[in-house]
């Protein structure tokens, strides 16, 4: 029953619990008081958006001044029913306008700063409004509420920044956000398909023209708490880059979490003059993007094409620099089968044997056979043997998430090796997070870093076995290959990204087994049971 109506309303496990424990009459544990203050704030914050959204909107088609920002609404073909659906509208010029207007309907300053609409100069005491002569995106939630803004520069000479976010606020939070997702989701249910793209003005000139399952990321790579709200609706994700999208390997890691979350995932191309984004085909025709959507390929057949694209394989540099954007996505290929078809098929593309790239893969840490990935035993290029230590290969999807999970940790431990002062970053839950071996490893290489800022002394690597000394090799190795000279603000980012994809494993296991027992607590009628893992599920959430 819970499924039933999870999958029917398109809610989340928590809500669809209420509402089927309201119906049953059983009473879940209580709200806190700072649960019922955070509400009210929320409640009250979107009723203040609400307002100025009517405000801007009122503003662009109504203002003697806003004519500028009408006829680059017209050029972008937007028109009035468009401009309704997405309350789409303009932020005067001056500097209290919406500031004034708001605090005259009762409003208060401190309502409109709370909300992210204004700013205080504390020097002078005042207040001011945040967005000034900007065309206006209002941003809603899941079930339409406004819960912030994106504010595009209208004089192309301004020194300002082209886009202007509302910040983090007590509604919105642009990690847990989707831009249109409130008008996608009834569609992107129905095909059974959501499409991503990374602009405001994407979605809307989609919709324009009725293609009405897409949604955006808002320039962001997927985060898990987007992920979340998709998989209400779909599991399957075709996504469409700018065409300035960094290289093969930023994009895929880029989608990291959405394939260790399962998801199905294809990449949409568009033709080169088709212009940079799905707006700018739309505008030229269309049945470009249309077409793009079903054409887009799977994640390797894209990888594929784009690691040969302005590449002469007669190169050596070419050929190695093709292969090392390719191995890794066939390194995460479990299947043998299927993970020799594309062996033969980059054999093929390089004039080169399957062997040496079998060659190069077993060099990298995958059994050519098996697929396992790791050294649960500390050997290179070997399946180790079922013990307590080593996860047994009982299904495909177990695999999966074990081989997912150590690529994570190896990604994480490669990154120690380039920046031991990660190390002192590092969070409590770790250890947990990583296979053990990993863990163990980690460890060591923990409390030596700490002994030695504690002493004075310059840090050692430290390996307590044979087989963590090979462990440490082959990550040394891996170091090398997935980082090579990266500056240390991208090394940062890509720690974050690795630790987020281990805590987004570790919490999806969670939620699957809470809901595998309260699908039998349901089944066996057990109350009492639903109640105490509603308080597991309520502490997980929070």
């Amino acid at each position: 029953m819970i499924s039933f109506v999870m999958d029917m309303d398109g809610m989340g496990f928590r809500e669809a619990l209420e509402l089927l424990a309201q119906k049953a009459g059983v009473t879940l544990p209580e709200r806190t008081p700072q649960d019922i203050q955070r509400s009210g704030e929320r409640k009250q914050l979107q009723e203040v958006n609400e307002l100025a959204a009517k405000f801007f909107r009122a503003s662009l088609l109504q203002q003697p001044d806003a004519e500028h920002a009408r006829t680059y609404a017209s050029k972008r073909h937007i028109d009035d029913l468009t401009g309704d659906l997405f309350k789409i509208g303009y932020a005067p010029r001056g500097w209290d306008n919406l500031t004034k207007a708001l605090i005259a309907k009762g409003i208060t300053a401190d309502e409109l700063i709370r909300a992210g609409l204004s700013v205080k100069n504390e020097e002078r005491g005042t207040v001011y409004d945040r967005f000034r002569d900007r065309l206006m995106f209002a941003i809603q939630d899941l079930h339409g509420n406004v819960v912030g803004f994106t504010g595009r520069a209208l004089n192309a000479d301004a020194k300002e920044a082209k886009y202007v976010n509302t910040p983090e606020t007590a509604v919105y939070h642009k990690s847990s956000i989707l831009y249109g997702l409130d008008k996608a989701k009834g569609e992107i249910k129905r095909q059974n398909l959501a499409v991503i793209v990374e602009g405001n003005m994407d979605v809307v000139s989609s919709h324009r023209v009725s293609v009405t399952n897409v949604v955006c990321t808002s320039g962001t790579a997927l985060t898990t708490e987007q992920l979340l709200l998709l998989e209400r609706f779909t599991k399957n994700l075709a996504i469409a880059f700018d065409a300035d999208t960094a290289g093969i390997a930023a994009t895929l890691r880029g989608l990291d979490l959405a394939r260790a979350r399962d998801f199905n995932v294809k990449i949409i191309s568009l033709p080169t003059e088709a212009g940079k984004d799905p707006d700018d085909a739309i505008n030229q025709d269309s049945k470009i993007w249309t077409q793009a959507i079903h054409d887009a390929a799977d994640v390797m057949d894209w990888v594929f094409r784009a690691a040969f694209k302005g590449r002469n394989i007669g190169k050596p540099e070419d050929k190695k620099k093709i292969a090392e954007d390719l191995l890794p996505e066939i390194r995460r290929i479990t299947n043998p089968v299927v993970r020799d078809h594309w062996i033969t098929k980059l054999a093929t593309g390089l004039s080169v044997s399957p062997e040496a790239l079998r060659e190069a893969l077993g060099q990298g840490g995958t059994d050519r056979m098996t697929g396992w990935t790791g050294r649960q035993g500390g050997h290179r290029g070997t399946q180790p043997r079922a013990t307590s230590r080593t996860p047994v290969k009982t299904s495909q999807h177990e695999l999966t998430h074990t081989e997912r999970a150590r690529d994570v940790g190896e990604r994480i431990l490669s990154l120690f090796i380039i920046k031991p002062d990660f190390l002192a970053e590092t969070d409590e839950r770790l250890a947990e997070d990583l296979p053990q071996d990993l863990s163990t490893l980690y460890k060591i290489w923990e409390h030596a870093y700490l002994l030695s800022r504690s002493s004075g002394q310059d840090f050692t690597w430290e390996e307590s076995s044979d087989e963590a000394k090979q462990l440490m090799d082959y990550l040394t190795i891996r170091a090398d290959r997935d980082f090579p000279e990266q500056t240390l603000p991208t090394l940062k980012r890509e720690y974050e990204l690795a630790r987020a994809q281990l805590r987004a494993m570790r919490g999806s296991a969670a939620r699957k087994h809470l809901e595998e027992e309260m699908r039998a607590a349901e089944l066996s009628g057990d109350t009492q049971r639903i109640v105490e893992l509603s308080k597991e599920f309520q502490q997980l959430t929070t």
